[in-house]
């Protein structure tokens, strides 16, 4: 299936970039600032324009991405929505990589078939930035072309015992929390676990304000899930492997930090499947 891609143009690359710097102000006044080149401006294939991508989008500063050699570590990221801008819905999920001439049991299929563009697990620097050869081409913890990487097709399930022998690995899908810092929002997920909301708020509360906009994004979006979680300052929210969440900003925008487990952006796995990521 050949995928249109979708650049953003560079006047609307430069205000994303201003507007995002300027939330990031806002949110952490303290934290001097954010470096163009240290924030990542997410399309996920979704826009050219700015007003396109003011719809659907994210700016994500990852302050670290560890993971050690026995494939533990933790991330950190900084994750910024414009007003009524949506982090399109996703789910983190168990990454098995199989010997390239493995027979791929039932229930699972190559991440390739799940995921566009996907061609590896890429190798990453501790900052989040790829590991990328003389070339400027990303290096690889595995690529396709050697082995076989999949993923179960409705989400977690353990591969079954008679086909052990073909796992060379397994990578963890990541488990996460997220804490608001700044303006407010809505999380859509059904499984999430709300570890603290400040006094006087109420998870399950949408104001009302809110409600135009997220009937605009359930019916523009492709959102399966049906919870909602008010997400204001202060808010810590704990989303398991496998969780499939997307989060929309308030009125004035939202930015919440990310503590989790190691990040593999490429093999997240998204309702649309028009998503590139």
């Amino acid at each position: 299936m050949i995928v249109e891609i979708k650049t953003l143009s560079a006047d609307a690359q430069a205000e994303a970039e201003t507007r995002y710097a300027e939330l990031y102000e806002k949110a952490l006044p303290g934290a001097g600032g954010i470096e163009k080149s240290r924030l990542e401006i997410a399309t996920f294939n979704c826009s050219e324009t700015f007003e396109e991508f003011q719809k659907v989008g994210l700016g994500v500063e990852t302050v670290v991405i560890f993971r050690d050699e026995s494939g533990a570590g933790h991330t950190g990221k900084i994750l910024l929505n414009l007003p009524g801008q949506l982090l399109l819905e996703h789910g983190h999920v168990d990454t098995l990589v199989l010997k390239k001439n493995a027979e791929i049991a039932d229930g699972f299929i190559k991440l390739s078939g799940l995921v566009n563009g996907f061609d590896g697990i890429v190798k990453y620097n501790s900052d989040g930035s790829s590991i990328c050869d003389e070339a400027g081409n990303p290096e690889y913890l595995y690529r396709e072309a050697d082995c076989q990487i999949v993923q179960a097709k409705n989400g977690i399930t353990e591969y079954p015992l008679e086909n052990a022998g073909d796992i060379i690995e397994i990578l963890s899908g990541k488990s996460e929390t997220f804490k608001a810092i700044h303006g407010d929002g809505v999380l859509f997920a059904d499984t999430a676990q709300v570890l603290y909301a400040p006094p006087g708020v109420a998870p399950d509360a949408i104001p009302e304000e809110l409600l135009p906009m997220i009937e605009k994004v359930r019916t523009e979006q492709n959102i399966s899930t049906t919870r909602m979680i008010y997400m204001t300052k202060g808010m810590n929210v704990l989303l398991a492997k496998n969780t499939r969440h997307a989060f929309l900003g308030g009125l004035n925008g939202c930015v919440y930090l990310e503590f989790s487990t190691p990040s593999m952006d490429e093999a997240d796995r998204f309702t649309d499947k028009r998503v590139i990521r």
